[in-house]
């Protein structure tokens, strides 16, 4: 199945990127901010990298294992996909870049959903997970950044 890729970015203003960074890589609270998420639990460390277990509830249960690479000095991350239910392949990353004194937010995910559901069915599953739900993951990040400070 084909990866699917989308790009977005956001603004963030007057929070520097540290404390967005800060909350995107806090995995074990992810169930708390985003409603779609059911759990998220580090599996393991090697280095910079955690792997992490996501579960997922858009319109079927998704489970998905990622390896999560982070570099605190460039203050971003890039995963590639492990294993999964549903989801058969993902790669991504998040960036955090000071613009003035607040945060531009680069957000890049790719998705590959398979299940044994109708085309159309799989499409919402993919869309739910990817386009829909950016923007409220924004909303949730910006939310709870803020509550932070």
């Amino acid at each position: 199945m084909d990866l699917q890729t989308i790009e977005r970015e956001h603004l963030i203003r007057g929070v520097p990127p540290r404390a967005v960074y800060d909350v995107v890589t806090d995995y074990p609270r992810y169930p708390h901010l985003f409603s779609e998420m059911t759990s998220a639990r580090v599996l393991g460390y090697e280095g910079d990298k955690k792997r992490v277990e996501f579960r997922a509830k858009v319109v079927v249960e998704v489970r998905y294992v990622i390896d999560i690479v982070h570099d605190e000095e460039k203050l971003q991350t890039s995963w590639s996909y492990v294993e999964g239910e549903v989801v058969t392949d993902s790669k991504g990353g998040w960036t955090f870049e000071p613009e003035g004194d607040s945060t531009r937010i680069k957000y890049r995910a790719g998705l590959a959903v398979n299940a044994p559901l109708p085309k159309f069915v799989v499409n919402k599953v993919a869309n739910a997970l990817m386009a829909h739900s950016i923007p409220n993951m924004f909303k949730a990040l910006e939310r709870e950044v803020r509550s932070r400070r």
